[in-house]
């Protein structure tokens, strides 16, 4: 008889979580394998699709499961032992597994977002990236915001799991000048995430941003600029065409605002480049 792996390790698994591995049994020899017996010993350890008594003929193999679902931290060792008419019987399985306590973590990007200046009526955005750095699936039930002229997108009703993230966006749209604050609120299993938003709302300005850049020596079909309000938050692109020219006037900006630009080039099957060195501008105050 040969098993396959002769031996299993479970390696660091959450409390009251599980994990498996499939163990083949093969009749390696010339006559018929009976197996009269399978058991399994060891705390946390269990296992399936192995019924006997059982025979096999040689050449035969059957498979089954092991699993390890620690119910406390620490290490575990067990065994499966098998009966049977081979001259190596019992023929032993050792089977090892750690417990590890259950951390519930959700970590945010960002500890607070600012808009800087915001034309009325206008819309900058900016995202925050939730990343589940525990060990243990985390359940995001809400994503809500408060304050006015903010609002936010993405995350609610979501799962992750451990080391996956999921993006929220935020959208500053202010109606009015003024003073801007709020907060966005994450609730989920591993507790209230809560980031405080900014922002100052402006009059639309009279004012517009001319922006030129030198051709790429790269072969390419056009351009995007994007733009970011503020020195923190992520770029966002302001033309959704390629654009073939190395100029572009951007007239959507508020007074008193600075506004940092990037460009990237697109080559003939459409891979974008990095962006370029940001440059920053601010707008007079009146």
């Amino acid at each position: 008889m040969t098993v396959t792996p002769s031996s299993a390790s479970f390696g660091k698994v959450t409390v009251k979580t599980h994990t498996t591995q499939t163990i083949k049994v093969s009749n390696s020899g010339t006559g018929e394998l009976k197996i009269s017996d399978a058991t399994i010993a060891g705390a946390g350890f269990s296992m399936s699709g192995f019924t006997a008594p059982l025979k096999l003929a040689a050449g035969a193999s059957v498979n089954f499961t092991v699993e390890f679902q620690p119910t406390k931290a620490g290490t575990e060792s067990g065994s499966v032992s098998i009966q049977s008419n081979a001259s190596e019987s019992p023929t032993t399985i050792a089977l090892s597994g750690t417990g590890v306590t259950q951390s519930i973590k959700l970590s945010a990007s960002a500890t607070s977002l600012n808009f800087g200046n915001v034309g009325v009526g206008k819309a900058e955005t900016q995202e925050v990236k939730l990343t589940d750095t525990g060990n243990a699936n985390i359940a995001i039930s809400n994503t809500s915001v408060s304050g006015t002229g903010f609002t936010a997108s993405g995350s609610s009703n979501v799962e992750l799991t451990p080391s996956q993230s999921v993006t929220v966006t935020v959208i500053c749209n202010p109606k009015s000048s003024g003073s801007l604050k709020g907060t966005l609120t994450v609730s989920s299993n591993a507790g209230t995430v809560q980031i405080p938003l900014a922002g100052m709302a402006t009059e639309a300005s009279a004012h517009t941003v001319s922006l030129t850049w030198t051709a790429s020596t790269s072969s390419v079909i056009g351009y995007f600029v994007y733009r970011r309000a503020g020195a923190n938050g992520l770029f966002a692109r302001l033309d959704s065409m390629i654009d073939p020219l190395t100029s572009f006037t951007d007239g959507d900006v508020a007074n008193g605002a600075t506004y940092f630009y990037v460009v990237t080039s697109v080559s003939p099957d459409d891979v974008e480049s990095e962006f370029s060195t940001p440059v920053s501008v601010t707008i007079p105050s009146s």
